[in-house]
């Protein structure tokens, strides 16, 4: 009987062991389903396309990145992953990846995981549903996010990120500089943006603009610092965002954040438990046309989270005499100085 046990024991622990990483061919790489983890490594891939590919019910990683330049991986599909869906490997580099038009579902740590030696990278028009549905690091202090970015100058845009599930995840964890814009980030455990300051931020800008962030567990955004204020960026430029909180403040910015400016202009801030406090900080910081309430503020769907504005809206036209403002909207619709809205949306 102890050996039948014991048998069956082996038989278990080989099951759950992870395969070994997928290596492929450069070029361009499309309508494959893979159901192993997929290594992209070396130069010999710069310039690779992975397009129309499914990664699924994997054991490990969807897609690992190491050394490699100019890799883009378009309209593919990440489900059913046990660990995340693409990894830019911590052992290597890269440079100018764009990861489009993709899908990720049900997966267990971060939908995409990026260290600091991975930069200019572009994260653009990609859909993230029930991400870091695994909790077991977040007991540990280190919990998965919808993106977790540790490069400098990355570009997250028009991306859709709902439900990442386990403790202290956020839609967005970034900890250097970039833009985050034209984002739709909602139902994150924390905050929908997190900007922390663990790795170099090189005195530039982190500019956060055009984004609909609401019903996240604390704040739409939260600025903080690990206490070294040589890997403070110089300034945050958040500006023309539609961000909803319940009981606490829209924005937060921690004291121990120094040196930085920080710009927050035309922005629409609500707070639905009615709360006062819009802007949780003790530093400095210039303000500049922004709208505070508790409610609807003439949008088109309010309850189901529609923050198009109405003509009626207070925001139309509230933004007039903003001279720093985006070329566009979060639908690419055209901004001009005469007829200024406030907030994601101009009408």
């Amino acid at each position: 009987m102890r050996f039948a046990l014991f048998i069956v024991s082996v038989a278990l622990l080989f099951s759950c062991k992870k395969e070994e990483p997928e290596i492929i061919q450069p070029g361009v790489i499309e309508n494959h389903t893979f159901t192993s983890t997929v290594l992209i490594d070396g130069h010999d891939f710069d310039g690779t396309i992975i397009r129309n590919c499914i990664f699924e019910d994997i054991n490990g990683d969807g897609l690992q990145i190491r050394d490699v330049n100019n890799l883009c991986i378009e309209d593919c599909i990440f489900r059913n992953i046990s660990e995340d869906g693409i990894r830019f490997r911590n052992s290597g580099s890269s440079n100018g990846v764009k990861i489009s038009n993709s899908q990720f579902y049900n997966i267990a740590e971060n939908g995409i995981l990026a260290p600091e030696n991975h930069i200019n990278t572009v994260i653009k028009g990609n859909i993230m549903v029930n991400i870091a549905t695994s909790n077991t690091s977040s007991l540990a202090g280190a919990p998965h996010h919808g993106i977790y970015f540790q490069g400098e100058n990355v570009t997250i845009t028009e991306n859709e990120i709902r439900g990442v599930v386990n403790a202290d995840g956020n839609c967005v964890s970034i900890r250097t500089y970039g833009t985050i814009s034209k984002n739709i980030l909602n139902n994150a455990t924390d905050h929908g943006i997190s900007y922390f300051s663990d790795h170099p931020g090189y005195s530039e800008e982190l500019l956060i603009e055009n984004n609909f962030i609401y019903d996240n567990g604390k704040r739409a955004i939260n600025l903080d610092s690990n206490g070294d204020p040589n890997n403070h960026i110089g300034n945050a430029n958040i500006r023309f965002n539609t961000l909803l909180s319940d009981d606490h403040s829209t924005i937060g910015i921690q004291d121990d954040l120094t040196g930085v400016t920080f710009d927050l202009s035309a922005n629409i801030f609500i707070r639905t438990d009615g709360g006062s406090t819009y802007i949780f900080t003790a530093l400095p910081y210039n303000e500049e046309q922004n709208l505070t309430g508790s409610g609807d503020m003439g949008f088109s769907d309010f309850v189901n989270r529609d923050f198009h504005l109405f003509s009626i809206s207070s925001a139309v036209n509230a933004a007039i005499g903003v001279t720093n403002f985006p070329d566009s909207d979060i639908d690419g619709d055209t901004r001009e100085a005469s007829g200024l809205d406030v907030g994601a949306d101009e009408i």
